[in-house]
Order: C-alpha cells, then structure tokens, then sequence
C-alpha cells in the first residue's frame, strides 16, 4: 500500500485521468478518443504508469485491456483524488 501511494504521489493530473480513463473503459481506443489524444499517446502515458509502479497495470486480452490486481487496487484512491480536485 505505501508503495502504492509513493507512486501515486509522483503522478500528475494527465496520468491519474488516463488511469482512470482506462480502469473505467478498458480500450486504449476509447480512451484516446475521450480525452481528445492519439491511441499512441495513451500508449506511452500507460508506458510510464507501468515504469513508475513496476508493473503492467493492463494485459490486452483482445479489444481489451484487463487490469491487473494491482490496476484494481489503486482505482478508488485515484476516483477519490480525482474528485477532491473537482470540488
């Protein structure tokens, strides 16, 4: 868990809604498309969420990006941040 919030601490905003984005939709595709950027954009920012958490965050499993156990843990601390900074 402190590991987990260490990286979290080092994310900025663009990072923390292209994890959201993808914890919620699951397709670079769309993801790309709801925040107005290249799928090869969403492709890099997920290649530096993976080199900062050391791990692969999402396994493409056809059209889809499954996330992993720890994708899933870190999707309601980043729902929480995300919203505090809304308000």
């Amino acid at each position: 868990m402190v590991q987990m919030m260490n990286g979290i601490n080092r994310l900025d905003i663009k990072q923390l809604r292209v994890l959201q984005a993808l914890l919620d939709l699951k397709n670079l595709s769309k993801v790309a498309r709801k925040m107005g950027l290249t799928q090869q954009a969403i492709s890099e920012q997920l290649r530096k969420l993976r080199d900062l958490f050391d791990d692969r965050l999402f396994i493409r499993q056809g059209n889809s990006m499954v996330p992993t156990p720890k994708a899933l843990s870190m999707q309601q601390p980043i729902n929480d941040i995300l919203d505090l900074l809304q308000k």
